[in-house]
């Protein structure tokens, strides 16, 4: 009865999650965000102001710098107080979740890597952004929620 109970209780409430993975190696910095598609409609709409639709990937590429303007705002990367802007090059849209690609040369020496993650906790207060770093075969993990956005997570 009780197993009964959890089962409902979790089609009733859904979760709230995104993923995003930063590997900075040989001299490319490169990184993937997971999200709920229409989660991320709804964080693109309260943004913009306006409906978004991302259902397709012909959708995807036509609203990509609607995408890239969220991205850069909600998921901050600062590497030794150098703010980097990041541009989608691929995506893929799998069921429910949108994944994005980004991909950039990075050379410089790093010694502290900074994250501001603020992605849809503006939409749900119970949303969870859950973030894996690798910076030189070191790897670090962070869960940022609406009461905790920003982190260093690496200094050498």
């Amino acid at each position: 009865m009780i197993h009964l109970f959890f089962s409902f209780l979790f089609l009733v409430h859904p979760i709230y999650i995104s993923s995003t993975n930063v590997v900075i190696n040989d001299d490319k910095l490169e990184v993937k965000v997971k999200l709920f598609r229409d989660d991320f409609e709804d964080g693109l709409r309260d943004f913009h102001g306006f409906s978004i639709s991302i259902d397709s990937s012909n959708k995807i590429e036509k609203n990509i710098d609607l995408i890239n303007k969220y991205i850069n705002d909600k998921l901050i990367l600062i590497i030794d107080d150098d703010k980097i802007v990041l541009s989608a090059n691929d995506f893929s849209l799998i069921n429910d979740v949108l994944e994005l690609s980004f991909l950039k040369n990075y050379i410089n020496d790093i010694n502290s890597v900074k994250v501001i993650n603020s992605l849809l906790v503006e939409v749900y207060s119970v949303q969870s952004n859950i973030i894996f770093l690798e910076v030189e075969e070191k790897k670090y993990y962070h869960q940022f929620t609406s009461k905790e956005i920003e982190k260093t997570l690496f200094i050498k």
